[in-house]
């Protein structure tokens, strides 16, 4: 683990007769050495060089007048991207998508000055996404990540709060309004395409899925499952992941198991309370005894040598996983579908035969206005529904 950078020090400047302290590589000149004055500006100083990541802000205008350049903001706001994007000390998908959606920004208006970067001036980043092929709703995520950093300059006083207000009275573009790409929605893979891929998937990947498939949970959550984290209760268990998508928002999360859940998930339950329940090591070991055995002998299948250099991780990933079904998928002579098709499948099936209400409280839905009551309500009949199907 890197140790953390030492605090610049207060300091006499001896050809100028004051004090000083060095940030990034510049000496900022605090007047009279040991003055109240000077210590109340170095303090000062080093604040700010704290809250912006051990790197002070951009001013808004640099000595000489020149105002800050678009370039320049987006330095210091990927330096805070990389700070706060983070879960469980590692960078999340989205910092990825502010790098893709602020690259635009860069190629036009790289060297602008960002306090003129206006309505036009995002209007024509969005028409190169368009015609770099984005879809529609893609780029309309990434033109609010690219509002999104002038919010950030705005709280921080680099820029004045009417540069952001002009950019808000840019609106999303509409469906069939305009000539963005329109990608398909992600819809329910059909049973039968379950069904026909679990046979050509390892033990655990096929176990992950029919798992996935009776909870009507995330991929991600699948892959995260731990013995420690199973709630067993005698009327009904519960899963509670470690980690999931609106953790952030201060919201718990608690998966109900079904029998039929419980009878995929109870042969993985043995082992340490707190190692995954599905470990890539195992499929990959399954995989290379199913292909010694098909060639009848002992050598490892051709082209696996470099994968078993670099050894399977502890657990599945969301990509991992994806990666494992869709080869299952080519195997199978059937279009490949993704893990994530899985929980609309389920969706669609409980929201058909028990209604919207309990679909939203299978899968976990909750709206901010919800209160801990109508949330209790929604466990119970979570409960009831998977005890039924799940």
């Amino acid at each position: 683990m890197s140790r953390p950078p030492r605090q610049p020090s207060y300091r006499l400047h001896k050809a100028r007769n004051c004090a000083v302290v060095t940030l990034d590589g510049r000496n900022h000149y605090l007047g009279p050495y040991g003055s109240p004055e000077s210590h109340e500006k170095y303090a000062r100083l080093i604040a700010e060089w704290r809250a912006g990541g051990n790197h002070l802000l951009p001013a808004a205008s640099v000595p000489g007048g020149r105002p800050m350049t678009i370039d320049e903001l987006i330095l210091a706001y990927w330096r805070h991207v990389e700070r706060y994007y983070v879960k469980d000390g590692r960078p999340t998908s989205e910092q990825d998508n502010i790098r893709q959606a602020l690259r635009f920004v860069r190629r036009l208006h790289g060297g602008s000055p960002a306090g003129g970067f206006g309505p036009l001036a995002l209007q024509h980043v969005r028409q190169a996404m368009i015609e770099a092929g984005r879809s529609r709703k893609l780029i309309n995520k990434d033109i609010n990540r690219i509002r999104g950093m002038f919010a950030w300059a705005v709280e921080r006083e680099l820029l004045p709060v009417q540069v952001l207000l002009a950019l808000r009275t840019v609106k999303g573009l509409r469906r069939g309004r305009s000539a963005a790409r329109e990608a398909p929605p992600v819809g329910p893979v059909a049973e039968e395409a379950i069904r026909a891929v679990l046979p050509h998937l390892s033990p655990p990947v096929a176990a992950m899925v029919e798992l996935q498939y009776l909870a009507g949970a995330r991929p991600q959550e699948i892959t995260l499952i731990r013995p420690g984290d199973v709630i067993r209760g005698e009327d009904a268990w519960f899963y509670r992941p470690a980690t999931h998508k609106t953790e952030h928002l201060d919201r718990s999360k608690l998966i109900v198991l079904g029998p039929r859940a419980r009878a995929v998930l109870e042969p993985w339950l043995d082992r340490d309370p707190g190692a995954y329940c599905f470990v890539p090591a195992e499929a990959a070991e399954w995989h290379r005894r199913r292909s010694r055995r098909d060639a009848g002998c002992d050598a490892p299948p051709p082209g696996k040598a470099a994968a078993r250099r670099r050894g399977p991780g502890p657990r599945y990933t969301r990509h991992s996983y994806r990666v494992a079904i869709q080869r299952a998928c080519r195997r199978a002579g059937i279009p490949p579908w993704s893990p994530h098709q899985l929980r609309h499948t389920r969706a669609t099936m409980i929201r058909r035969e028990f209604g919207l209400e309990a679909a939203k409280a299978v899968l976990g839905h909750a709206d901010t206005k919800v209160t801990e009551i109508y949330a209790e309500r929604d466990l119970d009949r979570a409960t009831e529904v998977m005890r039924r199907i799940g």
